[in-house]
C-alpha cells in the first residue's frame, strides 16, 4: 500500500464542488455573455470568451474552454448553436468555432490556437464570418 494521505469519495467530491464554485464566482460578472452548463453538483458558468470550440459527439457536446479541461455535456450541437454569439461559426456537422481563437486558410482548414486543425465543409466554406476571416 502506497503511503500518504488517502481521499474518501465524499472528500473528493466536496473538493471538486468547491472549485467549481470558486470558478463560477470568478466568472459570474454583470455584462459577461456565457453559458450555464450542467456540471455535478449544480451549473458552471463559462464565458463565450474563453469557450475554444464545440464538437459533437452523438447526442453529447464536448466543450473545449481555454486553459481548462475539456467538458462534457449531455446537450446536442444544435441547442448550443441558438445561445452561442456571431463569434461562433460551425464549420461542419459536427463542429462549432470561436473565430477569437481560430485563423481561416485558403486551403480550406481552419487552425486554431492549441493546434487543432479541421477541414471546412463546402457548403458552409462561403459563410460571411468565414470569407471575412480568411481575408
Amino acid at each position: 500500500m502506497a503511503e500518504g494521505k488517502s481521499c474518501t469519495f465524499v472528500q473528493l467530491f466536496t473538493n471538486s464542488l468547491l472549485i467549481m464554485k470558486i470558478y463560477e464566482l470568478a466568472f459570474t460578472k454583470k455584462g459577461v455573455a456565457g453559458l450555464r452548463l450542467p456540471c455535478t453538483g449544480g451549473k458552471v458558468f463559462v464565458p463565450l470568451s474563453e469557450i475554444v470550440r464545440l464538437e459533437g459527439r452523438r447526442n453529447y457536446t464536448l466543450i473545449v474552454i481555454n486553459a481548462h479541461p475539456p467538458m462534457l455535456v449531455a446537450k446536442t450541437l444544435g441547442l448550443f448553436e441558438t445561445e452561442l454569439s456571431n463569434s461562433f461559426v460551425r464549420i461542419r456537422r459536427g463542429c462549432i468555432i470561436n473565430l477569437l481563437h481560430a485563423s481561416v486558410g485558403h486551403d480550406g482548414f481552419v487552425r486554431q490556437k492549441d493546434g487543432f486543425a479541421a477541414p471546412v465543409a463546402r457548403r458552409r466554406a462561403k459563410q460571411p464570418a468565414l470569407l471575412i476571416q480568411a481575408a
